[in-house]
């Protein structure tokens, strides 16, 4: 597991790694300091990946799924066994969960103000997720609904899913989608973040490194 500081490095050091579809999807972002840590987090991930692999980050070749999850095709796969892996950004900050136990998705989630949230617990909380809080709209309630928040998109993107399935239909608590069981860990990667990783197998150890 990694911490990735999107605020640290050279200004546009390794854009040349990026693929023209990643360079695209930063050319999108809305502003400057957002496609400067998108760039980052892509740059970290193949970085990261290269050494895994023993490969140059730029002979890596990364496709997407139809709903965002990243995977290795072309050469790369063909010099270890498969690699299990998953990228997530919010601020300044990134995850980066790697393995060889099974599936993986990992999420991080700034702790911020939510407009309605009420409504976004009754939403997309399951009835016993609901009841782990007694006011969902107090600023005491914010962290406990953003470590759930991460937990079910942890294990959507596990899945390769993204958020095309109802959020109510992930359980948190016992860790289930569709029949299927989750390994989950919470993740405290700073204050005023929540963050969770989810795996088809329990890893037989969990080790956490921070990048740069």
């Amino acid at each position: 597991m990694w911490r990735i500081d999107l605020e640290a490095g050279d200004e546009g050091g390794g854009v040349e790694l990026l693929s023209p579809d990643e360079e695209a999807r930063a050319a999108r972002l809305a502003t400057a300091r957002g496609r400067t840590r998108f760039r980052r987090a892509r740059i970290a991930l193949r970085r990261l990946l290269g050494a895994y692999l023993g490969l140059p980050p730029g002979e890596l070749v990364l496709e997407y799924g139809e709903h965002g999850k990243p995977h290795l095709t072309g050469g790369a796969q063909g010099y270890l066994p498969p690699l299990f892996f998953n990228l997530s950004h919010s601020g300044h900050l990134a995850l980066f969960a790697v393995g060889e136990s099974g599936e993986i998705g990992v999420d991080i989630e700034r702790i911020r103000p939510l407009t309605y949230p009420g409504r976004l617990a009754r939403d997309h909380l399951s009835a016993e997720e609901q009841e782990l809080s007694p006011d969902w709209s107090t600023v005491a309630a914010r962290p406990e609904f953003f470590r759930i928040w991460a937990r079910k998109e942890a294990i959507l993107k596990g899945a390769g899913l993204g958020l095309s399935r109802p959020l109510g239909r992930v359980d948190t608590i016992r860790g289930v989608l569709d029949g299927r069981s989750w390994w989950l860990l919470d993740l405290l990667p700073e204050d005023g973040f929540a963050g969770a990783v989810a795996c088809t197998r329990a890893p037989a150890a969990v080790r956490r490194w921070s990048w740069p």
